[in-house]
């Protein structure tokens, strides 16, 4: 949930010329029009493969690609060509310091980004209409788990890196769901608009990105505006390689929080559904590694990072005793981030190589020892 801070930006409205143009280019009338166009891209590579694994998918578009040419050859040609604007030594701190906070990031990203997400009622219904996020909850999490830790692992977003191949497949696969989707007839589009559009997309990013930083700040952590501008960068081409249109990919992190209290004053709108989502997903996460954290607990760090008003807008409450030990924990982990500035260069890459195998060793314990099975068949 915005701050009362940005709640008061978003009334105020736009406080420079800057602002302004920023205020106009992400205005609802224009959203609402994102939200009518989707990735054709990836779409039309689809149009005629059956909905298989994301590296499945992948493999069937390369393969078709070579014999082909075509929409297949499209899509991978703009997937490897990297825009004018990117810089990989530039978002190279942005993507340490992922790589550095995995395991509180994931805990973020679970606890307030997706929460907050559900309650956007138009997106989150992709969840509803498929059901996946109520069957089977803790591997969507670690499929999306694995997916932040192959970004983050070295050269992860340059072409023909592992991060890079999984943003590939994860864009196929939102393709693939826009098509069952279409012709199951689960979907309203009067209601609910084209399923996975761009103004749905860009509010990805936002959950990955902005929210991140934001959760991370309220749990104790400093983060510097440079490292908010490397890790925004970083998104911001990876946003790009999940098919968002440039248009929507923020250059400035400023520019980016605009953004975010336009989409969220745009689709806020919290339903039944997007309660039985939070509760789904904190209750399928109670107990699971790396915190092993009870419902309560998860509850508790929900409620403290998302606010007592979206908090109740969802009906989450924990108790006095789960919400005094997030305080707690928060000041620990503001003590820790104080300990960590100070660590010379090579300590802190060591705590980074630590955190990213304890992510793996993580993701192996909830997806399992078989790489067959995973949604993404490899792992930094």
């Amino acid at each position: 949930m915005a701050t009362p801070q940005e709640l008061n930006q978003l009334r105020e409205g736009p406080r420079t010329p800057r602002e302004q143009i920023w205020f106009d280019r992400y205005a609802h009338h224009r959203l609402e029009a994102w939200r009518r166009v989707q990735d054709p891209l990836a779409d039309r590579c689809l149009e005629n493969i059956a909905f298989q694994r994301p590296s499945g998918l992948l493999d069937e578009v390369e393969r078709r690609a070579a014999e082909e040419g075509g929409v297949y050859q499209a899509f991978l040609d703009h997937c490897h060509t990297v825009p004018g604007w990117v810089d990989f030594e530039r978002m190279e701190l942005g993507r340490r310091m992922y790589r550095r906070h995995g395991a509180l990031q994931g805990l973020v990203l679970m606890c307030s980004s997706l929460v907050e997400g559900y309650a956007h009622n138009k997106p989150s219904q992709v969840l509803v209409a498929t059901g996946r996020l109520q069957k089977d909850v803790s591997r969507r999490i670690y499929e999306t788990g694995q997916m932040l830790h192959n970004i983050a692992a070295t050269d992860g977003l340059r072409p023909g890196g592992l991060g890079h191949r999984t943003l590939m497949e994860v864009r196929l696969l939102h393709a693939a769901v826009r098509r069952f989707l279409s012709e199951s007839g689960r979907w309203d589009s009067d209601r609910f608009d084209l399923p996975i559009n761009q103004e749905d997309m860009a509010g990805t990013v936002l959950e990955f990105d902005y929210m991140v930083v934001r959760g991370l700040r309220r749990m104790g952590l400093y983060i510097s505006h440079q490292e908010h501008e490397a890790m925004h960068y970083f998104w911001r081409y990876a946003g790009y390689l999940l098919g968002v249109d440039e248009a929507l990919l923020t250059a400035t992190v400023e520019e980016q929080k605009v953004l975010a209290l336009q989409l969220t004053s745009h689709l806020y709108d919290p339903t039944e559904d997007s309660e039985k989502l939070a509760k789904s997903l904190l209750a399928g996460m109670a107990g699971k590694p790396p915190f092993h954290l009870s419902y309560d607990v998860l509850v508790a760090v929900s409620r403290f990072l998302i606010g007592d008003a979206m908090a109740d807008d969802l009906n989450l409450h924990s108790r006095v005793s789960s919400a005094a030990a997030v305080r707690l924990a928060r000041a620990g982990f503001g003590a820790a981030s104080l300990g960590q500035r100070l660590l010379p260069e090579a300590a802190k890459r060591r705590l980074e190589d630590f955190n990213h195998d304890l992510g793996r060793r993580t993701l192996k314990l909830g997806l399992g020892k078989d790489p067959a099975r995973w949604g993404f068949k490899a792992m930094a």
